[in-house]
Order: C-alpha cells, then structure tokens, then sequence
C-alpha cells in the first residue's frame, strides 16, 4: 500500500501515452494530464499554498477536478471538494471552518464566492497554470495524512468535515477494482457531482489501471449524449438521476449499450424507477452502500441477486446492499453496542483500513462515531445468512407509529409502483392518536393522474394496514435534494414539526 500522491506519476511512467481525462472537446493523455498537474502545483506553490494547507475547488464535473485532486495529493496539499449547491453562507461556513488557503471556483459560481475571504482565488484556471513554474516534485507523506476533506450534506445538522486519508482512498481504490472488475480497457463516467464521494474511488482506480475517465456536468439528455459519444463502461450514480434517465422521453434515441453497468446506491431506490429503469435502459445494475465516512463504496451487491420480476423473495433480494469490500469491516449492533445475530435489526457500524480518521476539528463528534474502533453509520439494517447487507432505514427516518416501527423505504417501495408516480417520500408527521403518522409526498408523471384516496388503496395488500400513508401530498415541483442527489427528508418534515419540542 502507498499514498495516492504516487498514483498519477505512476501511471505517467506506464501509460503515458493513454488517454487519461476525456472532458466535452478536450482530452489529455497521462503525460499531458502530468504536466498540466505539475503546472498547478508549480502555481499554488508560487501563491504560498504549502503541504496541509487546505485547497477548495467550486466547479462543475470537468477536467479541473481530476487535476485538483492529483496536485494536492502529489504536494502534500488537502483537497476541499466544495458542494456546488451551497448557498453563499453555507459554503462561508465551510470555508472558515476549513481554513482553506485557496479556493479554484469557474464562472457558474463567480457569485457565491463574493465576499468570501480566502487568501488565494483562483477565477482564471487556465491563467493561473499559465503563470507559475511547473513542480514534479512528489512530496513525503504518510498513510495515515489528510488527503481530502468532504463535508457532509447537513442531513443530519451541522456540515462537518470527514477526514479521509491517503490510507482511506487507496485501500478504497483496490477494493473498487476488485468487486467491480475492473481493467485497462474499462472507461467511467463521473456523471454524479464531483464534489460528492460517489465515485472519488475512480480518480484513484482508472490510473492505477491506465484506464480513461470521462466527465459529464449531469442532465438527462446531456448524459445520454456523452455516453453515446464516449462509450463508457461504467458509472455510478444516485437512484433520483436513474428515475431522471428512464422517463426520459428521448432515452430510446440513444445508443446506451456500451454501459457494462450501472452503479446506483446512495438512498434506498424504490422497486419501481428500477422496473422502470430496466425496460429503458437495460444493463447490469449492481446496488451499493456507501458513506463518506468510509471512503465510498463500502458493500456491492452479486448482479445475480437482482430481481424486477419474480417471487417475493427474489424481489426482496433485490433490496440487498451486497457484502463488505476486501478492506471494510462491518458489523450490526444494538443500541448498547453489543453485536447481534444475523437477522436482527440494528445500526450498521464499519471498520478497517477505509474508516475516516477524524471530524476536522471536531474531536466530541469524531468521539462519538468512532466508537471502540466502529464507526457507527446512523443506518438501520440486517445482514441474512449469506452475509447481505440489508438496509431498511436511517435511524432518523424511521417512523414510530403507535410503537411500530415503520421504515421510510417500504413505504416508498410499494408507493413507487404505481405507474403514475415519478418520485416519493414517507415521513412521520405528529398524530395526537399515534405519536406519529405516515405522510407520503409525490410528485407525478407528467401526463398521468392520481389521487390520495387511489395511492392509499394502492398499498392495501402491499404493505401492513399500519404502515399505509394516512394522507398524501401532491408536489408539482421536483422533491428537494442533497447534494449527493438523496431526497432531502428533512425539508420535508421540517414545516410539520415546527414549534414542537420533539421531532420524532
């Protein structure tokens, strides 16, 4: 094992004349791909920017990226992947905590950084390369240094910063080639943002391979171009960006079948955008759970477990998240921290060489997670017999109605068949009777129709009589999302709960 700050020079020395980055019209070998690199570090040098101190990129998915991450990794540099979707003091917030001493934002979000105080702005990218010496140098750093900082989404309160390390994003790399079988003619698309940890692991995999990278700044119809012109292998993405492709109405007029498979994970993906999916986009889809805090994709599920037709329980396999990776560790604990049986709900925990290694200077939080060793996930799941994750819930989306436990995703499961429905949402609202009541919110397809009354008695004989949304709500908006492209549920139960001690 070594740090990722090898990893370009490497493949630099191997596979220099391979292309490397694929971006809109511009494509770059290895050995171009190095210099350009070598041309960044060379500038943030000349600017004052030393090892440790903290570089933010505020950009769309695009070849700047790629460049960030391998220039702080090679100068010893932390790399700060900024959440496009910030508001001006949400993204203050990050900056000031961070510290961070330079900051590369391109013109889409000129705005959001005016007023912000960051020694180093860099506005004009390709001036800025253009105007320092360009520096080879390779910097010493250990395994166990700060390679990247990724603040989380918010979901849960206040963003905190998840400290991944040269340790974390390697061993992740590895396991990524690995369980996905990955080779040198294999070529990924960073279709989800760049800025999310949904596939950072491929920064790191497709060189170790000599392999090609492409990005895509995500729309439905602007994907499905890149990947008829790009030919990729592989891409991961959120479930919300799959429902998005297959209702498009132009999906058959591509040429989509150089996708060997589809990667999806990230929030739990209704029965349905999968029966969907498979119809207008068929390839393998392979399910994962993934947490920033452990580096990416932390399980991957066997193809042969995916069912969109079949018998109950072949359908049910389909909700498995899959097996741990080669460097993940994980366990299922009761609320005392004491493992439990196979079978039996309780907290997903992880450890091994991909845990994170700290809060950014946050020690009560980092205390908190990092439990004797386990970093404890906040999600509900069951492994079975064979060893599959299952994972039913957040713990903060679980709904207690009458002291039943009811988790989110049945609810949204059985909602999400019904053909009108293009997005859904459970959330426990307050009940005098019951403490809480399920709510359902759902956005339709265009052109089609459905009432409450109809949703309701869609989910008679799908789901227990207590677990069926009292009520429903109609959104002709798209429902809101996390950076990560989750349906942010907590802006959703938010307006309910107001005023009240209690949220649950």
């Amino acid at each position: 094992m070594f740090p990722i700050s090898h990893i370009l020079p490497r493949a630099r020395a191997l596979f220099a004349d391979h292309l490397a980055v694929w971006d809109g019209e511009k494509r770059f070998t290895f050995e171009e791909l190095g210099r350009r690199v070598d041309a960044l570090v060379g500038a943030l040098k000349a600017k004052g920017v030393k090892r440790g101190d903290r570089v933010g990129i505020l950009d769309v998915n695009s070849h700047r990226y790629a460049e960030a991450y391998y220039a702080c990794a090679q100068a010893g540099m932390i790399l700060l992947p900024l959440n496009s979707r910030l508001a001006p003091p949400e993204l203050k917030y990050v900056l000031n905590d961070s510290s961070a001493k330079a900051l590369i934002v391109t013109e889409p979000f000129f705005s959001a950084v005016e007023g912000q105080q960051v020694e180093v702005l860099i506005k004009d990218y390709e001036g800025f390369l253009a105007g320092g010496q360009p520096d080879s140098t390779v910097e010493k750093v250990e395994l166990d240094d700060i390679a990247q900082i990724y603040y989380t989404s918010g979901t849960t309160g206040e963003p905190k910063g998840v400290c991944l390390t040269h340790r974390n994003m390697i061993a992740s790399a590895f396991d990524s080639i690995i369980a996905l079988e990955l080779g040198h003619n294999d070529i990924w698309l960073h279709a989800a943002p760049m800025f999310h940890l949904v596939d950072a692991w491929s920064i790191w995999s497709m060189p170790l391979l000599g392999a090609t990278q492409v990005m895509v700044h995500f729309t439905p119809e602007n994907m499905m171009e890149v990947v008829q012109k790009t030919k990729p292998t592989g891409v991961g993405v959120p479930p919300t960006l799959i429902n998005m492709m297959a209702n498009h109405p132009k999906i058959k007029d591509y040429d989509l079948s150089s996708l060997r498979f589809i990667m999806y994970g990230g929030s739990p993906t209704p029965l349905g955008v999968l029966q969907t999916a498979v119809k207008a986009l068929p390839t393998t889809y392979i399910h994962g759970f993934g947490i920033t805090e452990t580096s990416g994709i932390t399980t991957l599920a066997d193809p042969g477990d995916f069912y969109v037709e079949g018998t109950p329980e072949q359908l049910a396999l389909t909700n498995n998240a899959g097996r741990p990776l080669p460097h993940i560790r994980l366990d299922i604990f009761d609320d005392a921290d004491n493992p439990l049986q196979r079978g039996l709900v309780g907290e997903v925990v992880v450890s091994g060489a991909r845990v994170m290694r700290e809060y950014w200077q946050k020690p009560k939080h980092t205390a908190d997670a990092l439990k004797n060793g386990w970093y404890h996930t906040g999600d509900m799941g069951y492994v079975d017999s064979a060893g599959r994750l299952f994972i039913v819930d957040r713990k903060k989306d679980m709904i207690i109605c009458g002291g039943e436990n009811v988790y989110s995703v049945e609810v949204e499961n059985a909602i999400s068949q019904h053909p009108a429905v293009l997005e859904v949402a459970a959330i426990g609202v307050p009940d005098a009777q019951w403490g809480e009541a399920v709510k359902a919110i759902v956005v339709l397809k265009e052109g089609t129709a459905a009432s409450a009354d109809e949703l309701i008695g869609f989910c008679r004989g799908r789901i227990a009589g207590y677990k069926i949304p009292k009520s429903v709500d109609f959104s002709k908006e798209q429902l809101p999302k996390t950076g990560p492209g989750k349906i942010a549920k907590r802006r959703l139960r938010d307006p309910f709960w107001a005023g009240r001690e209690r949220k649950v």
